[in-house]
């Protein structure tokens, strides 16, 4: 048995390093496993491509399981649990252990593989391989000589060893990789029958054996995702109240969907939450409301998608009351819910939004850029607070869907319970929602944050420490007043009407934030910083100390009887009067009026687009069957600045070519590249536009430049479309064989790559499958198309032998009806694999003659008719038949 030899192995790019994804773990927590105290759970959701069965699904959910388990220990994880549920595999990881990182690690695993310089994988899945060992004595290589132990053996398949043997047969060398890092290389010109080989470079008894669980282990059979993870076990009741619902009981979310069903925020149909049913819209809305306690309704005739008639519609009218969403929302509530509209809910009903820029929280993501402005401020502040996760480390997925449970857990996260009144005040940790119309609380430090919804009316807090948020949500009419050594981390204030909050000597807050519109909102305190991002509202700061004042709400009447170190005016028609004085006031939006004292005042109000161009640059002229590329650039831009960027063809916005966070500067691009469909009686010319929009802060207006050009098509001739009709390429086809019996005629004769598609896609021919077959006759190709009726693409063309002239491959369409590995063994010759069609008769795609029992050929017939009525191919073709090609794919013979 020949041994191969792997050269150059370096084990430090052989194995993934713990530290890698285990940043922050101590020490004991990787050597001695994971503990109860210590353990988190994260939940793992498989991404299947769409149409995957059921059987195919829970086989991949099995194998990953497996790899989950023999990574893990591989990464730092031993002691870690892997159960599966469904989709999604649950996996036990010490307390502040980086999911994310250990996922992108996994994800990112490619296994062991075998390639071409090309980049073609010869050896690469699970059924490839066997086991891999440690050897553990010296090994005599019949080609490299003595190979020192410890060395990793791994066994190879059939199908790996006639793979092996294929590749290095032909010709150039493999690149041999684990991981996606280089492990050797195996030179090329030579075949190599072999059932293992072995991996040897002066390898510890410990790597090696590492070696061989990473090989062992192989790669993901699909990606997972991180979906909202469970919150710590130390920092969790160990043993929930008895689940109301079977689907809930062992859920990965199961603590948050308890405390959904005792806070009232689900119901459930039928005994079921459905907790993995992805959210739409209006169940995000209705948890929201059911939340905050709205009984109020807002008109609902500007939500244009809703007739009043559904179910929601009262849940919706409640959400505009409190400024959930818009009164004129056009989206469709029946659809799914996308992870940036949650932030943005959640953001509203809890009032997390700043008006100071918090984006560069999000600067680890790399898929921010078309979200909205208001997207990225919700994210950013909910990121901050710990609220939600990425997808992965780098990823937000702000457009993709999430489900129910998700949802529920980022919603706990902020509240763990409602208290109402006469309720235990023991249970404010964690985050609650104070329903009693009074409240009071003294010496006391709460963990977490205090949320007073619709029903609350009167708050006292006296020495009280919150170093969280205290929000006042959509409340008629609220008052608060804190004394002693009361601390308040955020207090935000949002209520539906009026709103008076008096902090007394001794009693401060270092942020207030007011937000809403309409209502008045009085305030006496000191609070270092007050951020006014409300609109329309009556504001009264008398008797207040802050270091900063920003507005940027718009229309806001504002007293200020305090004092302030910088007013920043940032919401266009704010009028600022009083008795008050500012050290510095900076207006930065017309029609504002500051009429309290300042030692300085200064206006910066936006230029916005106002002597902004766009140059183009494009070639003289499309060229028959070409693509125009079209750039522009900008010109007169004095500062980046965030716009809306969309691209036009002949005078209408192109699909999907627009970009909301698109950043101008005076070195800034944008590149597009335009295809066409060629036909004899197309236009002329194309006209290329881009748009620039931008919401300009300082005067509330809607500003635009645009610009477009017409660039000349140059059309193919009358001859070049005649020679690609329909009509003459149907006359042209033949199925008859009519060449001298020489692979020459065939390979210089056969029609062209575009003349095999207007065939198969004029004659109507249709496939279960995405691939189509075409055996032709007459110039002794096997031609693979994929695509669909009417839509198919030439794949690849093989060069094969068909029936004789005594006995031809019969013309007719029929399918792929079985595939046999081990093929057909007689006295004189294998064939192997073979895969059949024509249902019931011996007609089949195989190889050339082999030796009994051996893959090495003796009859290399090809190119012309030569079989019994079989279609025979070279060992490379027909293994990719094997490999590739569906039962009920259509085959056509003609």
């Amino acid at each position: 048995m020949k041994k191969r030899m792997l050269s150059g192995l370096l084990a430090a790019l052989m194995l993934f390093t713990a530290a890698a994804v285990n940043e922050g773990v101590s020490a004991e927590q990787k050597n001695e496993g994971i503990t109860v105290e210590q353990a988190q759970q994260a939940a793992f959701q498989a991404v299947f491509p769409e149409n995957t069965s059921q059987q195919a699904a829970q086989d991949a959910m099995e194998r990953a399981a497996r790899v989950f388990e023999m990574q893990l220990p591989q990464l730092g994880y031993a002691g870690s649990t892997v159960t599966q549920q469904g989709d999604t595999l649950l996996v036990s990881l010490p307390a502040g252990a980086d999911a994310a990182g250990l996922l992108d690690a996994l994800n990112a695993y490619t296994g062991l593989t075998f390639a071409d310089e090309s980049g073609r994988v010869w050896l690469g899945s699970a059924a490839d391989y066997g086991a891999a060992r440690v050897v553990t004595e010296d090994v005599e290589d019949a080609v490299l000589g003595a190979l020192q132990a410890p060395l990793v053996q791994v066994e190879l398949t059939e199908q790996g060893a006639r793979a092996l043997a294929e590749a290095s047969e032909a010709g150039g060398r493999l690149l041999v990789t684990l991981g996606g890092e280089p492990l050797g290389e195996i030179p090329g010109g030579a075949r190599i029958e072999t059932d293992c080989w072995n991996i040897a470079a002066g390898l510890s008894e410990s790597d090696a054996a590492a070696l061989a669980a990473r090989v062992n282990a192989g790669a993901l059979p699909v990606p997972f995702r991180l979906i909202e993870q469970a919150e710590d076990t130390a920092q969790t009741p160990a043993v929930p109240a008895e689940p109301v619902f079977d689907d809930m009981s062992g859920h990965w979310a199961e603590q948050a969907l308890q405390a959904g069903v005792q806070m009232g925020l689900l119901k459930g149909i039928d005994g079921r939450l459905l907790p993995n049913n992805t959210l739409k819209r209006a169940e995000a809305v209705t948890m929201l409301v059911r939340a905050l306690g709205a009984t109020e309704q807002a008109n609902l005739s500007g939500l244009t998608r809703v007739t009043g008639e559904q179910w929601y519609a009262p849940e919706l009218a409640k959400g505009i009351y409190l400024g959930l969403i818009d009164a004129d929302d056009s989206r469709d509530f029946d659809a799914a819910a996308t992870r940036g509209e949650a932030f943005v809910l959640l953001s509203r009903a809890f009032v997390f939004a700043r008006a100071a820029d918090e984006t560069n929280a999000l600067a680890g993501f790399t898929d921010t850029a078309a979200m909205s402005v208001e997207q990225k401020q919700a994210a950013a502040a909910l990121a901050v607070a710990g609220i939600i996760n990425g997808s992965t480390a780098s990823t937000l997925s702000p457009d993709a869907p999430l489900t129910r449970a998700e949802f529920v857990t980022m919603l706990t996260r902020v509240v763990r319970t409602n208290i109402d009144e006469g309720g235990d005040m023991e249970r404010l940790a964690g985050g609650a929602l104070l329903f009693a119309p009074e409240t009071t609380l003294a010496d006391s430090t709460v963990d977490g944050d205090l949320v007073f919804p619709v029903s609350a009316a009167k708050a006292t807090l006296d020495s009280t420490n919150v170093p969280g948020r205290v929000v006042v949500k959509g409340a008629a009419d609220f008052s608060l007043t804190a004394s002693g050594e009361t601390a308040i981390g955020v207090l935000a204030l949002d209520p539906a009407g009026s709103a008076t909050v008096k902090l007394k000597k001794d009693a401060a807050a270092h942020t207030l934030l007011i937000a809403g519109q309409g209502g008045k909102v009085s305030f006496s305190g000191e609070a270092a910083n007050i951020e006014i991002t409300a609109s329309g509202r009556e504001i009264d700061l008398g008797g207040m100390k802050a270091d900063t004042l920003t507005v940027t709400g718009s229309g806001n009447r504002i007293t200020l009887d305090g004092t302030v170190s910088t007013l920043l005016v940032a919401g266009r028609g704010t009028v600022v009067d009083g008795h008050g004085k500012a050290d510095a006031v900076d207006i930065r939006a017309i029609d504002c009026k500051v009429g309290v004292k300042a030692n300085s005042m200064v206006e910066n109000i936006d230029s916005g687009l106002a002597g902004v161009g766009i140059e183009f640059g494009v070639p003289n002229k499309v060229l028959p069957g070409g693509a125009l590329n079209t750039l522009v650039r900008f010109t007169g831009v004095d500062e980046p600045r965030t716009v809306r960027a969309v691209w036009y063809q002949d005078g209408a916005p192109i699909p999907d070519c627009a970009n909301d966070a698109f950043v101008i500067t005076p070195d800034k691009t944008s590149y597009h590249t335009t295809y066409f469909t060629f036909t004899k009686d197309m236009k002329p010319s194309v006209t290329m536009g881009f748009q620039l929009l931008y919401e300009n802060p300082s005067t509330g207006r809607t500003e635009e430049v645009f610009r477009e050009i017409t660039v000349p098509i140059e059309n193919y001739s009358d001859d070049w479309y005649y020679q690609r009709s329909a009509e003459r390429v149907l006359g042209l086809v033949s199925s008859t064989y009519r060449g001298n019996f020489a692979a020459a005629y065939a390979i210089n004769n056969d029609y062209q790559p575009y003349e095999k598609e207007i065939w198969v896609n004029a004659k109507g021919y249709s496939s279960k499958t995405e691939y189509l077959v075409w055996i032709n006759r007459a110039y002794q190709h096997v031609n693979v198309f994929t695509g669909s009726k009417g839509n198919w693409k030439l794949d690849r063309s093989f060069l094969v032998g068909t029936g004789a002239m005594s006995s031809p491959t019969p013309v007719g369409v029929t399918t792929v009806s079985y595939k046999s590995a081990a093929g057909w063994t007689t006295g004189s010759y294998t064939v192997r694999p073979v895969v059949g069609f024509y249902p019931g008769t011996g007609y089949a795609f195989h190889s050339r003659l082999c030796y009994p029992g051996t893959d090495r050929e003796y009859d290399f017939s090809s190119g012309y008719p030569v079989s019994h009525g079989c279609v025979r191919m070279k060992k490379p073709d027909i293994q990719w038949i094997y490999d590739t090609i569906p039962v009920g794919t259509t085959v056509v013979i003609h």
